[in-house]
């Protein structure tokens, strides 16, 4: 099925008249294999000679995107990144279909985040099927619902001789005005079906439930069958999900914003017994003419406080072992680690004057001796094209990429 879904997506190209190319060619040192150099980079590591294609396209309803790269993890050939259409039923409802990322947490800065708790740039996306709509309101334009479901692929590795399934869904409550924007949301995750290897007493082997009637119980976390040893049965599957929550200020050009994301496993941390663990966040724009300044702060030192009523090794499963990963790469925000408490401090800075863009991305643990990662980008529009640098590094120790970025219409 996955395979039809991209299917579908090069054969509405055909049919397209208004597209857009981003050619992108860079190269990057030996040594390059610094923190943000590989994390929350679309699954791709610095290579030697490093080539994108990105293509974007669309026809009547119907958007399309199209990313080729060289550059992704173990990979010596040209393969697809992130890859979809995006077919608009109405304003108000829409399909999407390939491989793509998330719908939800859209205030989220990516370019300058340490990364979404669930699905963030880190690793490729996933193959995914989802149906997203709106509802405003009636006489009350001031609110609006969001929601989504989607069904996912995850991919056969060593854990996995049958790949299971993805399931997801959230619901945003929304609340705009000219000066303010509130959205409480809730998004839930599962992973499910397939068939599992034996690679430990703590997990449980074999061919996994996959009918309709186990679809409904993944859909609303219901207990699956009771393990020996066990003395209460566990949701089937595995879930995650986060309480989002976000408020922004608007004055003129200015904006504030502040948001929390909320990270749960199970009943426990959905009520908050896990307390502040998640991730925080606050972004000024335009304080500074054309500046974004970002800053976060994850936490989760709290997911096993009290076991086993709050005992959560985040992003890992005993049943399906290798947790929240897709093709070995975390999906969420990759600082965080099962069985491995962690508060860091992120920064993230952007600003643009004449024809130069520049970023910054700095972050440090506070609850450990850690390093202090960074990078730093700077790009020069020259026509419609761009020449850009960056540097990644730790401490003292760092690495230089530079590429060229070519836009065609």
């Amino acid at each position: 099925m996955k395979y039809t879904i991209l299917f579908f997506c090069f054969f509405g190209l055909l049919l397209c008249q208004d597209s857009n190319y981003n050619i992108n060619i860079y190269s990057y040192q030996n040594n390059s294999q610094y923190w943000w150099s590989t994390k929350n980079n679309f699954g791709k590591s610095p290579t030697k000679l490093g080539i994108d294609l990105n293509y974007s396209a669309k026809n009547l309803n119907t958007n399309y995107y199209i990313s080729l790269s060289n550059s992704f993890s173990s990979i010596d050939s040209i393969i697809m990144g992130e890859t979809y259409l995006n077919h608009h039923f109405s304003k108000n409802l829409n399909l999407k279909m390939g491989k793509y990322y998330r719908d939800f947490s859209l205030y989220m800065n990516d370019k300058l985040s340490s990364g979404s708790m669930l699905i963030s740039n880190n690793a490729e996306a996933m193959p995914k099927i989802g149906l997203i709509g709106k509802h405003d309101f009636k006489n009350k334009n001031t609110f609006s619902l969001n929601w989504g479901i989607a069904h996912g692929f995850f991919k056969e590795n060593k854990y996995y001789q049958d790949a299971p399934f993805l399931h997801e869904k959230f619901v945003y409550l929304n609340y705009k005005s000219s000066s303010n924007e509130l959205s409480i949301g809730l998004v839930h995750e599962a992973i499910w079906a397939g068939t599992t290897t034996d690679l430990g007493s703590f997990n449980n082997p074999g061919n996994q439930p996959d009918s309709f009637k186990d679809f409904l119980k993944v859909f609303i976390a219901a207990d699956g069958p009771l393990i020996e040893g066990e003395r209460h049965a566990n949701a089937l599957g595995s879930h995650q999900g986060i309480w989002d929550f976000s408020y922004t200020i608007i004055d003129a050009e200015k904006k504030s914003k502040i948001y929390y994301q909320h990270y749960f496993e199970d009943t426990s941390s959905l009520r908050f017994a896990n307390k502040i663990d998640g991730l925080w966040g606050i972004e000024f724009s335009n304080y500074l003419p054309n500046t974004n300044l970002l800053v976060e702060y994850l936490d989760t030192s709290n997911c096993c406080i009290d076991p086993p009523y709050q005992n959560d090794n985040y992003y890992w499963n005993y049943q399906y072992r290798d947790g929240w990963k897709y093709k070995d790469m975390i999906i969420g925000n990759p600082f965080v680690k099962a069985r491995e408490e962690t508060r860091l401090i992120h920064i993230g800075l952007s600003s643009k004057f004449k024809l130069n863009d520049l970023m910054l991305k700095i972050t440090k643990k506070v609850n450990s001796s850690d390093q202090l990662r960074y990078q730093f980008l700077i790009n020069r529009k020259i026509n419609q094209n761009n020449l850009f640098v960056v540097l990644n590094g730790e401490d003292s120790d760092a690495s230089l990429g530079i590429g060229l970025s070519f836009n065609i219409k």
